[in-house]
């Protein structure tokens, strides 16, 4: 990207206007921590964290990058951090291709990137799915719902958004930028992930983004590696997960006693969201040190992210959608699968 352009002035009134704003402020107020600290602060630094939730997906590397190359265009330096493991083939794949340049934290993050601002995108620092990885919050940018409002200068919350993506190409959009091929590309991959291709949640906002950066992306190649998100070897998860099933009041649930990922995990809830008697799947991961687990609910009236929440309390975490949440099962926790199965049945059965 070449950053000598001088980025088109800002429309008053815009979100993202006042975003930057604040951001500019905050970084400032970093430089003079730093010039504090013995470090050079002659030039400013202007550096930003720019976080995803824990085990990110799609939506959240995509809206991640997308902010990051949003920002570099205004003199920023952003850095892209995640905590927890991506175990997605596809996702690694996008990450590769795209030259994503996201790194992952595994303990404290080093002194000089600890006071730096940071901004948590498609996650919330009060929802167990994001845990902090600086001292300084600027800002939260997320369309999960279930969580409080977070205290920081900066909070754009939209759950009636599909997808993160989509809030973070609107913010391209308001300042009158499009994004180039690989980063609209990436922004293509998770609105086509987040809503299922459209077939999920999908609100206006959603449908103005992919219909603005369609034809800029390489859409046949990010539409082919959401599509083919499985391999061969994964076929042996497909028949656990049928072979250890239960069916019960409309609710599907079954435990795959192999170490698999949370993409296998996740695509088989919404495939056998496809039976005409199953209205609410739960895929559980009941061996490794991560064991993921993932929630589909069609009904109106039982939140996914509720019920996730409710089954693995104290046991795990979990959150997300009314329509869609995921979770871990604690790798410390020795429960049988009958006890897991009366757990999310009778969370289902539990009034909201």
């Amino acid at each position: 990207m070449d950053k000598s352009v001088e980025p088109p002035e800002l429309s008053s009134g815009a979100s993202f206007t006042r975003f930057l704003s604040l951001l500019e402020e905050s970084c400032r107020l970093s430089d003079r921590f730093s010039a504090g600290s013995g470090d050079s602060a002659e030039t400013p630094q202007r550096r930003v964290v720019i976080q995803t939730h824990d085990f990110p997906d799609h939506d959240a590397v995509a809206s991640a990058f997308a902010l990051s190359q949003l920002l570099e265009r205004y003199g920023f330096t952003p850095k892209l951090l995640y905590r927890g493991i991506i175990r997605s083939y596809s996702l690694w794949s996008m990450i590769s291709q795209l030259a994503v340049p996201i790194t992952q934290v595994t303990g404290k993050v080093s002194e000089e990137w600890r006071q730096v601002p940071c901004v948590l995108v498609d996650g919330n620092p009060t929802n167990t799915n994001a845990r902090q990885i600086t001292e300084k919050l600027f800002g939260v940018i997320d369309h999960h719902g279930n969580s409080e409002t977070p205290d920081c200068p900066f909070v754009d919350i939209r759950t009636d958004s599909g997808s993160c993506s989509s809030i973070i190409e609107s913010y391209w959009h308001e300042l009158g930028l499009s994004p180039d091929r690989v980063t609209a590309t990436a922004l293509l991959m998770g609105i086509q992930m987040d809503t299922d291709f459209l077939s999920r949640r999908v609100h206006p906002a959603d449908l103005d983004a992919l219909h603005r950066i369609f034809f800029t992306a390489d859409w046949e190649y990010g539409s082919r590696v959401v599509k083919t998100a499985l391999s061969k070897k994964d076929l042996n998860s497909l028949q656990l997960a049928i072979a250890n099933a239960r069916i019960q009041e409309g609710l599907f649930f079954t435990v795959i006693s192999e170490d698999t990922t949370q993409e296998v995990i996740s695509i088989l809830a919404d495939f056998f969201l496809r039976l005409r008697e199953i209205s609410i799947t739960v895929l559980v991961e009941n061996k490794g040190e991560i064991r993921p687990v993932s929630v589909r609910s069609q009904l109106p009236e039982v939140s996914a992210a509720r019920v996730i929440r409710t089954a693995l309390k104290d046991i795990g975490e979990g959150g997300g959608h009314d329509y869609m949440a995921g979770g871990l099962l604690s790798a410390s926790t020795e429960i049988s699968d009958d006890e897991l199965f009366e757990r999310f049945l009778n969370a289902i059965k539990e009034p909201s």
